[in-house]
């Protein structure tokens, strides 16, 4: 059957009719204010959505290391992978440079050798994975490889999850830590979240990262700014220096042994050891071969015990965040059981005689009994002060969690004659947490007060919003109850004469 002229024309008149009413629908769908829309040819009542993602990435994912189509093979170290340079340079612009400019002789060759970092050859597979699906399953060991190379080759969302998945991580068992790396990261790339997440976590859970097995990679910068601390949180300075020790001794830090040892020792205070300790540092190898670099410390140390009992002089080290009690009298324990299911007015805690022992004063001292006592509040549910009327309390209340810390008056007579000195003081509060079966640092809040005749007592309103610790699941208890751990060092007695 033919088609004539008339045919076709009339055709012709009847699609360029349709045509014009399919543009002045689409023309109206689009006009403001132009009425109802719903039976517009895009907006059809049955219109639904095909989503075949998967299948799309899985067809994808197929070509992965696949010698199908694959137009570029990739070297790194001994093995290679046979690669796709449209999935490469849509996905990077690093590889889109190499593989495209003349600049570049990858551009012209079909296997391109590629250096990478020693930790990163074995990790090459899944990010070179990630380009073809968007997926990278990552744990704590292999995170920081994968980052490196996102960040050399540019894929800029792949270094936001892997930074949020360090965020997440930070809290982990000594097993399987890697803070110290990553917060050598941060500081290298200038990530400051990160690094002041990972440093707070450092200070205040010094015993897990030291366990860790990144801890003997640690820099001597970062081990300088560690050791130089007076609030990282240790057993005692001799438990610390045994752990500065194995790493001076560790395989790849002893060619600098003798350089590093030297830097280290003004920073560590051996004034603050017993003598018992003084003398198992003194039975080490290590203080054997270099005698003449430990002499001084070790003399001073020995020095302030043997003078302090005859009150002529005492250490003037500052102190750390010891854990220690029977060594150091520097914190008191604040627990509240059963957070949840206490009632507002059961939850003060108060420690009415925080004793520091005049020994551990950084001072010429005046008699060896002389204490210093301090009388600890703190509201772990909300601020108030009861009252009672008709049998109910009533009174002053809020959800500030709020640490109050006065200094006591002397109570003998004896005492009482000669006024309490100005004391410079670092307070620290650290409340625990509980994540699988690791208890560790949750929240550290730090403070500095000069308790004074005018001054004695100190009071932050909120040391941490109360929402947290309200959580169904929260991260800020230990099975279930409030712990947290003051530190009250005095570092400084003020001698007013001077």
């Amino acid at each position: 059957m033919s088609i004539t002229n008339s045919h076709r024309d009339s055709f012709l008149k009847v699609w360029s009719s349709w045509k014009n009413q399919r543009k002045m629908a689409e023309k109206l769908m689009r006009t403001p204010g132009s009425g109802d829309t719903s039976t517009s040819l895009s907006k059809n009542a049955s219109t639904e959505s095909i989503n075949d993602k998967e299948y799309f990435i899985n067809r994808f994912e197929n070509l992965y290391n696949n010698q199908m189509f694959s137009d570029v093979i990739l070297k790194v170290g001994d093995i290679t992978y046979y690669a796709h340079k449209i999935m490469l340079v849509t996905a990077s612009e690093v590889f889109e440079a190499m593989l495209s400019e003349d600049r570049w002789k990858e551009a012209t060759e079909s296997v391109v050798s590629l250096t990478e970092e020693e930790c990163c050859v074995p990790v090459f597979d899944m990010f070179l994975k990630y380009l073809y699906c968007g997926s990278v399953e990552v744990n704590t060991e292999t995170v920081l490889p994968v980052l490196l190379l996102a960040d050399k080759y540019g894929i800029k969302r792949l270094c936001d999850s892997c930074v949020d998945y360090m965020m997440q991580h930070i809290v982990e068992s000594p097993d399987s830590n890697r803070t110290l790396s990553w917060y050598h990261y941060a500081k290298m790339t200038g990530n400051q979240v990160l690094q002041e997440k990972c440093h707070a976590f450092i200070l205040s859970n010094f015993s897990i990262v030291q366990k860790a097995s990144d801890w003997m990679a640690v820099s001597v910068n970062e081990l300088t700014e560690f050791l130089s601390s007076s609030e990282i949180v240790v057993t005692s300075e001799y438990e610390l220096w045994q752990e500065v020790e194995r790493w001076l001794l560790c395989k790849h830090n002893r060619d600098h042994l003798v350089e590093n040892l030297k830097g280290f020792m003004p920073l560590i205070r051996f004034s603050l050891m017993t003598p018992c300790q003084l003398s198992l540092v003194e039975e080490s190898p290590l203080y054997h071969e270099y005698k003449d670099i430990f002499g001084d410390k070790i003399w001073s140390a020995y020095r302030r015990h043997s003078l302090m009992y005859e009150d002529i002089i005492a250490s003037r080290e500052p102190y750390r965040n010891y854990n220690c009690k029977n060594q150091y009298a520097v914190y008191c324990d604040l627990t509240l059981k059963k957070y949840t299911s206490k009632q507002k007015v059961d939850s003060k805690i108060t420690v009415e005689n925080l004793k520091i022992p005049a020994n551990f004063m950084p001072v010429p001292l005046q008699s060896q009994s002389k204490q210093f006592t301090f009388l600890v509040d703190f509201f772990p549910m909300g601020f108030f002060i009861p009252h009672v009327l008709y049998a109910q309390y009533i009174g002053r209340h809020n959800d500030d969690t709020t640490l109050k810390i006065r200094r006591c008056n002397p109570s003998t007579p004896t005492q009482q004659s000669t006024p309490l000195p100005d004391m410079r003081a670092e307070i620290t509060l650290i409340i625990y947490g509980m994540k699988g079966t690791i208890r560790y640092a949750a929240h550290t809040f730090r403070a500095k007060h000069t308790f004074s005749a005018e001054a004695s007592k100190f009071e932050v309103p909120s040391v941490i919003h109360i929402s947290k610790l309200k959580e169904a699941k929260s991260n800020y208890l230990v099975n279930g109850d409030f712990e947290a751990r003051l530190f009250l060092k005095i570092q400084e007695i003020i001698d007013k004469k001077s």
